[in-house]
């Protein structure tokens, strides 16, 4: 039992690794050097589904220090995909906003996941997506509870 476990599990390593390694070479190979990263697709969906936060929020919402998510807003911004507004009750603190341009690049690059997805799925049925979406966010939620409590 335990060597079926070991392999399983440096499976399920590999896997990881090679998927992540194969979306960030598409990414460039296809030419999107200009799309979304991952982060600046995160960032943005933040800000398109709930409004406007602050650096602070987004630091504790992707568990990055604020010195990471600044670099990331500072590249958004500088393509004017995001915008900041000083809050006027306290000058220090400065909201973050999606841009016309931003919801623009989001909703392009979510389409074209969504596009990507569905063909890299095609032909498996509706059960085995659901099981494989069921099983993602679960390794998912794992993965943050487990770096919230390493942190």
């Amino acid at each position: 039992m335990a060597d079926y476990v070991k392999d399983t599990i440096e499976t399920i390593e590999h896997e990881i690794v090679v998927l992540l390694r194969r979306a960030d070479f598409k990414r460039t190979l296809d030419g999107r050097q200009k799309s979304l990263d991952r982060s600046g697709y995160l960032i943005l969906q933040r800000l398109y589904e709930d409004g406007p936060t602050t650096t602070k929020e987004l630091s504790k919402l992707f568990q990055l220090n604020i010195s990471t998510v600044s670099r990331q807003i500072a590249a958004l911004e500088s393509k004017g995909l995001i915008a900041r507004e000083i809050d006027e009750k306290d000058a220090r603190v400065s909201f973050l906003s999606i841009t016309e341009d931003g919801r623009r690049a989001f909703l392009h690059s979510k389409k074209e996941r969504y596009e990507s997805y569905t063909e890299i799925l095609e032909g498996w049925t509706d059960e085995e997506r659901d099981i494989f979406a069921t099983l993602l966010t679960r390794l998912n939620r794992k993965i943050e509870k487990r770096r919230k409590l390493q942190s």
